[in-house]
């Protein structure tokens, strides 16, 4: 069996593409959108090409398919993992091929410090608040060997949190209940106010220690939901949703260089934080928002707030931890649902797993075959992202699909839905730049929409047909694409009925499209 990994997470604008090439390949081929671009034969396992104009590739080749993308900035389209074991003398090649694989570049090291107050060890080899044994050496092979697989290292780092040993130091700039309590986190994190000048100043040379003593490349800031207001010692209230993005433009002057990524914990305070200065919008879900059409709302409201950003969503999948089968498809429905409205979420990471709460630690190692169904989703995240991450892309939905809009048509042996809806296929239609994308997503076969529910495995879903009012006098282009059978562009034949052109999609479980364009030969 071939495998095609490209050498990097994402290649720079002027770099050549490189792709190993695992098994046999006579010939590798590179594809944007329905045209190939390239087409090369393997030297040494590795396929090699020019440099690429920005934007989302797909790659084929003896019978195998990756994808690889080229942009300036990586996190425009930023695809996050995590690593969270660091000890001594562990072998980093098996986090280097997920990483490459996924296409993650960027990468969190969760609690990979000394201390949430003192982030740099004293000595190389330590334990950290938790017991979790660690070694610094290793963090930094880890750093270097993901920088190298162009993808960014991102430092763990709580914006406001102090352990035991420290708290009587920075009690006077704690952050206070009513009753006169300081906030914590659990009974081994009290929390000071990271507007507070000592705080602050502080941070920030913890911060710059962290650069100097490892290759990363930013910072992952945490906070923890609460609280979203308190009291300082002296009575004053301070306001979290102020507080924040103030922090992230002082971290701007004073870290220049360094990309940061802050936690939205349940969306707050994403409204002020969205536009201040960082690399992406991080969202981490949780209860209310438990249905799957939630975190579509919530990645558009967020890209509503900062169109120029991209959004990341921590979704944990607890599921993982019972029936791996009824996960896997309720991942792949998380992916359908976040990367058809131009986000992505932070799901993967170490070798092979996935994270099934907020402790990082505690992630979970899933099969290969839960892995490759993983990586499809992404690879078709990555070829399309032209159009799935098209910044200037317009929901139509409402306005040319169902009720009293004929303009386009869906119809399939199932209730065709444009809400997500458990027992339905919900169809959405999306203006790009390319034409009009309408995506499909396979909920029929489902009795609940929550995103970390099981989900039955969903079987192919056949006789669907897309229609399109004619406006010209030729038939516009239809295009095909999932992400497992057919993750190609595969053009469609149209009839037409005397008023719309009419299609009929090949099969396809659970999330597929098709691109339609009236100006495309």
């Amino acid at each position: 069996m071939t495998e095609l990994i490209p050498t990097k997470a994402t290649f720079a604008p002027g770099e050549p593409v490189e792709v190993e090439v695992r098994g046999d390949a006579a010939v590798v081929s590179l594809w944007r959108l329905e045209r190939q671009v390239a087409e090369v034969e393997p030297v040494n396992g590795v396929a090699r090409f020019l440099a690429q104009p920005e934007g989302g590739y797909g790659v084929e080749g003896g019978g195998a398919t990756s994808a690889l993308d080229v942009l300036a900035d990586p996190l425009s389209r930023a695809r996050y993992g995590f690593v969270a074991r660091y000890d001594a003398g562990r072998a980093v090649d098996g986090v280097i091929d997920n990483v490459r694989r996924l296409h993650l570049n960027a990468v969190q090291f969760y609690d990979w410090m000394y201390r949430h107050a003192r982030l740099v060890p004293p000595q190389d080899d330590f334990e950290d608040a938790l017991g979790q044994t660690i070694s610094l050496d290793t963090v930094r092979r880890l750093a270097s060997a993901i920088g190298e697989a162009g993808s960014s290292p991102m430092a763990y780092a709580a914006v406001y949190a102090v352990g035991k040993e420290a708290w009587p130091e920075w009690e006077p700039e704690g952050l206070f209940r009513a009753d006169g309590t300081p906030w914590m986190l659990g009974d081994f994190l009290w929390n000071v106010d990271p507007s507070a000048e000592r705080w602050v100043s502080h941070f920030v040379d913890d911060l710059r220690s962290a650069l100097d003593a490892v290759e990363f490349k930013g910072f992952h800031l945490d906070q923890y939901g609460a609280p979203k207001r308190a009291l300082r010692r002296d009575g004053s209230v301070v306001e979290l949703e102020e507080a924040f993005p103030a922090l992230l433009e002082r971290l701007a002057v004073d870290v220049p260089g360094a990309r940061m990524i802050f936690n939205n914990v349940n969306d707050f305070p994403t409204w002020t934080t969205a536009r201040a200065t960082q690399s992406a919008i991080y969202i981490e879900v949780w209860a209310p928002s438990v249905r799957l059409g939630q975190l579509a709302d919530i990645v558009t409201k967020a890209r509503s707030y900062a169109p120029d950003k991209a959004v990341i969503l921590a979704a944990y999948l607890s599921s993982y931890r019972g029936d791996e089968a009824a996960a896997s498809a309720a991942e792949r429905l998380q992916h359908a649902v976040v990367f058809s409205h131009g986000g992505t979420v932070l799901l993967h990471g170490e070798e092979r797993n996935v994270l099934t709460e907020a402790y990082y630690v505690s992630n979970k190692q899933i099969s290969e075959e839960s892995g490759d169904a993983a990586r499809r989703c992404y690879d078709f995240a990555v070829r399309y992202g032209d159009l799935l991450f098209d910044r200037e892309s317009v929901d139509v939905t409402h306005t040319v699909l169902a009720g009293e809009n004929l303009e386009l048509k869906v119809e399939a042996p199932v209730r065709v839905s444009i809400d997500c809806e458990p027992g339905a296929l919900w169809a959405r239609v999306i203006r790009t730049k390319l034409g009009l994308l309408v995506s499909l997503i396979d909920l029929s076969a489902q009795e609940d929409d929550l995103w970390d529910g099981p989900k039955r495995p969903s079987a192919p879903l056949r006789g669907v047909r897309v229609a399109v009012e004619r406006v010209r006098p030729d038939a516009p282009r239809f295009d095909f694409a999932e992400p497992d059978e057919a993750p190609g562009l595969a053009r469609l034949d149209a009839s037409f009925d005397g008023r719309h052109d009419v299609v009929e999609l090949p099969p396809f479980g659970p999330w597929a499209f098709v691109l339609i364009r009236e100006d495309a030969s």
